[in-house]
C-alpha cells in the first residue's frame, strides 16, 4: 500500500523491504561497496520504493556532498518564442539524463539574474544555464563565472565570453538572408534590429557592410527598436509603410528576429501593403509560428531546440567530467535559410 501521510523516507522503504537503511541507501543512491547486494534484494527494495512512492530528497543529497541533479536556468525573457524552443531542448536532455530544471526569468534586468544566482547556489544546483545575453550585463556574468564552476550560455551571443556558450554564426545567418534578397533582385533593403540584445546590433552591422560593399545597392538604413518584440516593430512599421509610395521606398526588409518581422507583417496588413507583392520581409530565428504567419515567413533558422540540447549536454558533460568552463570550447551553430512566401522579386 502506498503511504499517504507524510514524506516517504529511506526508513519506510527499509521496513517495507525487510532490509537495513544502509542497504536501501546503497541501492537507491547508487553507492557501491565491497559487499555485493543480491539481485533479488535490489528488486525487493526497488519494488518497495515504487509501492510507497519514495522520492529522493535532492537538497539533502547535495548537502551530503553528492550531486543534487538540479540545474538552474536563467532566462532573459521567457516570453521570447525562440527561448521557448531552447527551453524545450534543455528540458528534453535534462529529463533523459535524470536532471531537473529550476527556471528564473530576469526580464532583461541583470540585477535580477544576480538574485537567481544566489537562489540556485542555496539550492545546491549542480550547474547553471543562461539563455540570452543582455547588453551591459558583463559584470553579472563575471560574478557568476567567479562563483560557479559549471556555467553555460546559450543563444544571443556573438563570441567567446567568461563561460562557454552555444550560439549561431550571426554573420553567416545575416549573409544568407541578404544573399536571398539580393538574388531576388532587391537593391533597396532596410534593416530593423533591436538595441537590448547582444546579437541584434551585430546583425545590423553585417547588413550595413553588405549594402556598402555593393555599388548598385542603396545606402544602408537601419532602424532600431527598444526590444525584439512585435509591438515596437509594429509601431515602426506603421510609420515606415505610410511612405511606401515615395521613390526611395524599400522593396525589402531584413528583420533581425522573427518577432520583429511579425510586427512588421501586421503593420503591412493593416495599411494594405501586400507582402510580398509590394514588400518582401525576411526574419531570423524560425520560431514555431513563423510557418503559420500570413504569408508564411521566410527566415534564418537557428534550430532552437537543437541549441538547447547541445547546451544541456555540454553542461552535464562538464559536471560529470569535472571540467571547468575555461577548458570547454564554444559551440557555434551553422544557420540555414528557410524560404517561404514572404519574399519575392521586387515589382
Amino acid at each position: 500500500m502506498k503511504r499517504s501521510n507524510g514524506a516517504v523516507t529511506l526508513r519506510h522503504v527499509a521496513k517495507e523491504a525487510g532490509v537495513s537503511i544502509t542497504t536501501v541507501s546503497r541501492v537507491l543512491n547508487g553507492r557501491e561497496t565491497g559487499v555485493p547486494i543480491r539481485a533479488d534484494t535490489r528488486e525487493r527494495i526497488m519494488a518497495a520504493a515504487a509501492d510507497l512512492g519514495y522520492r529522493p530528497n535532492l537538497l539533502a543529497r547535495a548537502l551530503r556532498g553528492s550531486r543534487s541533479s538540479l540545474l538552474g536556468v536563467i532566462a532573459r525573457d521567457i516570453a521570447d518564442p525562440f527561448h521557448v524552443q531552447v527551453l524545450r531542448g534543455l528540458n528534453e536532455v535534462a529529463r533523459d539524463r535524470e536532471y531537473r530544471l529550476f527556471l528564473g526569468h530576469v526580464d532583461y534586468r541583470p540585477e535580477v539574474a544576480a538574485i537567481y544566482v544566489s537562489m540556485f547556489e542555496q539550492s545546491h544546483a549542480d550547474g547553471i544555464i543562461l539563455i540570452g545575453d543582455i547588453q551591459g550585463a558583463d559584470a553579472t556574468l563575471d560574478a557568476l563565472a567567479d562563483r560557479h564552476r559549471y556555467v553555460v550560455g546559450v543563444s544571443d551571443r556573438i563570441g567567446r565570453r567568461r563561460v562557454p556558450g552555444v550560439y549561431v554564426d550571426n554573420v553567416l545567418g545575416t549573409q544568407l538572408a541578404m544573399d536571398h534578397l539580393w538574388a531576388l533582385g532587391h537593391r533597396t533593403i532596410i534593416c530593423v534590429a533591436d538595441e537590448r540584445t547582444v546579437d541584434g546590433p551585430l546583425r545590423a552591422e553585417v547588413y550595413e557592410r553588405y549594402m556598402r560593399e555593393r555599388a548598385s545597392a542603396d545606402a544602408p538604413r537601419t532602424y532600431y527598436t527598444t526590444q525584439p518584440d512585435p509591438e515596437p516593430s509594429y509601431r515602426l512599421g506603421r510609420e515606415l509603410f505610410g511612405h511606401l509610395d515615395r521613390q526611395t521606398r524599400p522593396t525589402a526588409i531584413f528583420a533581425a528576429s522573427d518577432t520583429m518581422a511579425i510586427g512588421l507583417l501586421q503593420a503591412a496588413f493593416q495599411l494594405g501593403v501586400v507582402v510580398p507583392d509590394r514588400l518582401s520581409i525576411v526574419g531570423f530565428d524560425d520560431i514555431d509560428v513563423a510557418r503559420f504567419t500570413i504569408p508564411p515567413l521566410t527566415t534564418v533558422s537557428q534550430s532552437g531546440e537543437e541549441m538547447g540540447r547541445i547546451a544541456a549536454n555540454l553542461l552535464l558533460d562538464m559536471i560529470e567530467a569535472d571540467r571547468p568552463g575555461s577548458e570547454v570550447d564554444d559551440v557555434i551553430v551553422r544557420p540555414t535559410l528557410v524560404v517561404r512566401q514572404s519574399t519575392a522579386p521586387p515589382t
